[in-house]
This record gives C-alpha cells, structure tokens and sequence, in this order.
C-alpha cells in the first residue's frame, strides 16, 4: 500500500507540467553537486568551479539530476558517467587514508569513459578523454587549496565557453542488468523485476551517506522459494523507480518532509491542498522569524499559522475544501534508518475532512495560558521538553536523546485521533519531579493527555485552558494551594530582606521567581508534595505561618483569603496521587501561578502570559 501511493504520486507530479517538481526521469536521480571541473576545447583544465550555493549563513551543495544511482559502500570500483565524487573523477581525497583504493577509483573512470570515446565520437566527449589521460593524483593535490573546499561532494564536467554541464548532452550507455519476469506486488503487472530497488533513499535522518533502502534482502535466511534479494518482494524497474524516486522528492522538500527524535516524517496528498503547506508547521522544530525571511515566505508562515488557528478554533473548512470538489486523501510516512534499510514508524492514510478534526482537536487538547503571542506548539517542542533542563542556561539539553518510540506514537496518536501514549504522561512527570522545571510545553502535554484519554474511556474531564477557581478536584487543589504557599514565601523575604528595587516595574519584580531565595519549597518539596500531599501539606502550612507573619496585614490577609476559599474545597489532603492525579496537582499549580502573574487589568481582557 505504502509503495503503492508513492508511485502513484510521483504520475501526479509528472503529470503536473511543473518545472519545480524536479522528478528525474526513469534511470536518473537527484545527487549534491559541489563543483565542476571546467575544460577547455583540447582536454586542458580551464579552472575547478564552485557549485555550492547559499543557504542563510551556509554554503550547500547543489541538486542536480545526473544519470545512474547513488553508489552503495562496498559496491567495489563502479564509476558513474559524467560525474562522480573527487576520488573517481580526479583521483583526490582529502586526507586520504587509502591512496591505492583512490588510484584504483581514478583508473576505473578514465578506463570507462575511455572505452566509450569511440562510440560518443563528439570533440566535448573527446576533450574530457583527453583530460583524464593526461591527468594524474600528483597533479591533483597541486590544486588541493581549492579542492579542499569544494570538492566535498560530487562533480561534474562543463566546457569553458558554454554553459551546459556534459551530463546533460550524452545520454548514458545502455547496461544490461540482472533481471528477472514475474508478477509486480505493487501494481499486480507483469514485467521485468527490479533485483535492486533503486535509487537508494537519501536525506534520512541519521541515515548511511550513500542512501537507505526500504525494500532490500541480502541475507540467505530471508530467502524462499529460491528467490533472492529484491526477487523476494518483487517489483517491476519502473514502479520501483518511481517510488524510490518519489520518497527521495519528499524527503528533500522541506515543506513535505520534517524530522521528529531519530524519525522522519513525509506527507503528500492526492489532490493539491492548503492542509499540505501547514503541516510541516505543526511537526516544526521553531517557527522562523518573519523579520529573517523573503516576503514570499513570509506570507506562507502567515498562512499556514492562520490555518493551524483556525483548525483550532473548528473554523476555516472552507479554506480546506478542495477546487475541484473531490475529496482529499493524506498520507503521512514515518521513517527512521535500521542498518543500511528503513523502518516504517507508522503510516497514516486519512481524508482532509477526518485529519483536520483530528489536528484541530489536538490543538485543542495542548491549548493553555500562557503561550507566547497564541504561539502553536509544535510537536517537537512537545517531544524537546522530555529532555532534560539546564538550569544555567535554562534550556533543554540538546545532547539528550528523545525516545524514539515515544515520538513515533506521539505523532500516530495525533494523526490518527487515538489516546496519548501513557509514556508521555509518565515522562513528563517524571522530569518534572528530577528537575522542577514546570515548562509550558510539559503542562501543556500533561493537560492534552488527562483530557484525550479520559474522553477516550468515555468519562471525559472538563480542563480549562486557565484557572479554573470552581474545582472542587483534591489534586487540582493540592497544586493550586502549593503555588500558593510558594508565593506567600517569596513575598515574605522579598519583604523581610528588601529585595525590591524602587526602580524596577511592578511586573519586573513579579518575574523574580524566587525573590532572592537559593531554594523556595518548590525545590524541596514540590515532587513529594504532588505524589504524597497527605504527609508534606501540614508541614507546608506551619511553615506558612511564619511567612505570613512577616507580611503587611492587608497582603496577610489577602493571601489568607485565597488560601481558605481554595481549601474549603478539599475535605482532606489525599495521602497518594496516581499518575494522571499528579498530572492534576501539576495542571493546578501551572494555572494558579500563571493567575499570581497576571494583573487584574490583563485578567479582564483576557491577556495571561
């Protein structure tokens, strides 16, 4: 099936007439172009070219479409025609740790051009000929200042005066392969049968350099029948062909491909859809600066950030309606490399219709205050706070792994409508405790999932994006009262020590989080407090006594007040939380915090950062 809608998309690309849709045709592919070795009429070299081109502050290679595959490590001396890497088109590599493999490379691509002189019979054929008999490994290293900077991928022939690459004029010669007849399992025709699905699959995540395989059988045990290798799981060339050379589009678009932990994720549609410009939003590691983008861009962030609200809201399904009035169907690929093939994460298969209500009411789950400017929380950001936090540059660790497992079931529960994993829940609480760090992304999780999966085992819980001062919910009451009782701490010293500065705001001076404090009962206490309040809650409030002596009467009395109204709501401290109840204690104390820091003018029109 999986195969079978990548090869059906890539007739639909084909059939588009679009130039930009870069689809190679049958025995071509997409390959990093870094430089050209520039020739004059007679074989002498004119110059070595730089083909890298400007990425923001980075130099990439270029794509071009070259003729042949990707060539697989070990596949022993097998040059391409018209390009190839350094090593084979000028015997050079830098720091090279194995000088004789290079000659050897360098001689098997002279040797095959040289073989085909005769039948080419042009003088730009001839003059690349001329070029590698005359051309050797010492002369190459004479040039090395600027070969150690552009030769960093592959390279192409071009000769001075013109401006076409040689691989673009000769067509490549006709080999004869391995094949066998029989029964394609993709299209169910008969035909010759690929003994290599190729091209081989780049741009994956944490992928091998020369390319991954998604079909691929080089082992006697996954043998039967007497077929071998690919002849196991058959496919015809062309099929194969097209929906490797598909996946390959995907993965080098960026708005059709984005990576989640050690996956990576493609998406396509059979029809053209608005839906398909806004996911890669959603998946996005961080929404880019407008300021940092062209205006063409601009207005596409804008877009697909005006979509996603929209899904949110349950608006904007006219903008999601088809032109032509036929459905839309979605397919979203997860991947992530195992050896030298590919895993399938998961694979979804949905209509428009049915996968934006799911990703409206994903938004809708993760929905709390305190999002910065109605930012949308992207699912990385999601998977980014299991990490650890780094208190000195209060930031996740970037060396930390997220799970792989749990990244790929985040993204099915989200595409597919079903429950957030339980792992995610149990994650979330877990840094919370080892850390203390109560960030958005973690809250916001943790809300998604006590409110997905409680709908989902049909007792569905009511949760407000903000304070909810009604709840008569024990856990939800015991975080709600422990922010407090942090407060009323943080006051008392600010106010005992002089900590205010005269010269800074009001809301300045809110945002010193521990008002001087080393340590505030947040870090002593707040992971016992949210699994055992029975036990830390009345130490808490004898503590609290002498912190509220220290404050003015009107602040004491105030702070007393909210104190008791939230505790005439719980008959008794719990003595033990369960997972989805500590959820509830965090979810509490998230809100009530975010109501300390939020004046009352803010408070009356809606604004709680």
């Amino acid at each position: 099936m999986i195969l079978q809608r990548l090869a059906e998309h890539y007739d639909r690309l084909a059939a588009s007439g679009d130039e930009d849709k870069r689809l190679p045709p049958s025995g071509f592919s997409r390959q990093k172009v870094s430089f050209c070795v520039v020739l004059e009429a007679d074989g002498k070299l004119n110059a070595f070219q730089s083909l890298m081109e400007q990425d923001g502050k980075k130099q990439i290679a270029r794509r071009m479409t070259v003729p042949g595959f990707t060539k697989s490590s070990g596949s022993g001396q097998n040059p391409c025609f018209l390009w190839d890497n350094a090593g084979y088109i000028l015997g050079y590599k830098a720091n090279d740790q194995k000088p004789a493999t290079t000659s050897k490379q360098f001689e098997s691509f002279r040797d095959k051009h040289l073989a085909l002189q005769s039948s080419m019979s042009h003088p730009y054929f001839d003059a690349v000929c001329l070029f590698l008999k005359s051309w050797s490994r010492e002369e190459a290293f004479k040039h090395e200042a600027i070969l150690s900077e552009i030769a960093t991928n592959n390279g192409v022939f071009r000769i001075a005066g013109t401006q076409i690459f040689l691989h673009e004029v000769f067509a490549p010669p006709e080999e004869d392969k391995e094949t066998g007849k029989g029964q394609c399992l993709i299209t169910g025709t008969q035909g010759n049968l690929a003994r290599i699905h190729e091209p081989a699959i780049m741009g994956l995540r944490g992928g091998k350099p020369f390319g991954n395989k998604v079909v691929a059988l080089d082992d006697s045990a996954y043998c039967s029948y007497d077929k071998d290798q690919s002849y196991n799981s058959p496919a015809e060339i062309g099929v194969a062909f097209r929906y490797a050379t598909t996946l390959n589009y995907l993965l080098e678009d960026d708005e059709r491909s984005i990576t989640l932990a050690d996956s990576t994720v493609a998406f396509w549609a059979d029809h053209a859809s608005p839906l398909e410009n806004c996911l890669s939003t959603l998946f996005a590691d961080s929404l880019p600066r407008e300021d940092a983008l062209v205006e063409e861009d601009k207005e596409r962030l804008r877009q697909a950030k005006l979509l996603l609200t929209q899904l949110r809201d349950g608006t904007g399904q006219e903008v999601l309606k088809a032109s032509d009035d036929q459905p839309t169907k979605f397919f979203l690929l997860g991947l992530s490399p195992n050896a030298s093939r590919i895993s399938i994460r998961f694979w979804v298969e949905a209509d428009a219709t049915e996968l934006q209500r799911r990703l409206g009411q994903h938004l809708r789950d993760v929905a709390l205050v305190g999002s910065r400017n109605d930012e949308i929380l992207t699912l990385w950001r999601i998977c980014n706070a299991t990490k650890r936090w780094d208190k000195k540059t209060e930031k996740f660790f970037k060396d930390d792994k997220v799970s792989p497992k749990l990244a790929g079931d985040l993204a099915r529960s989200v595409l597919t409508g079903a429950a957030y994993p339980q792992s995610l829940l149990a994650t979330m609480l877990r840094r919370i405790h080892s850390d203390g760090e109560v960030a958005y992304a973690r809250v916001a999780a943790i809300k998604a999932c006590l409110i997905r999966n409680s709908r989902l085992r049909g007792n569905p819980l009511e949760v407000f994006t903000m304070l909810d001062p009604n709840s008569t919910d024990p856990a939800y009451c015991c975080g709600r009262a422990f922010s407090l009782l942090e407060r009323i701490q943080i006051d008392s010293v600010r106010k005992n020590k002089d900590v205010v500065n005269e010269e800074r705001s009001k809301k300045e001076q809110d945002r010193d989080d521990k008002g001087g404090l080393n340590r505030t009962i947040k870090d002593s206490y707040f992971s016992s407090a949210s699994v055992t309040p029975g036990l830390v809650f009345p130490r808490l409030f004898r503590l609290s006594q002498h912190h509220l002596a220290k404050l003015d009467t009107g602040h004491r009395i105030y702070r007393e007040k909210q104190l008791g109204e939230i505790l005439n709501k719980l008959q008794v401290f719990p003595r033990l939380l369960s997972l989805e109840d500590q959820g509830k204690f965090v979810l509490g104390y998230f809100h009530q915090t975010k109501d300390i820091y939020t004046s009352k003018k803010d408070k009356e029109e809606g604004v709680i950062q």
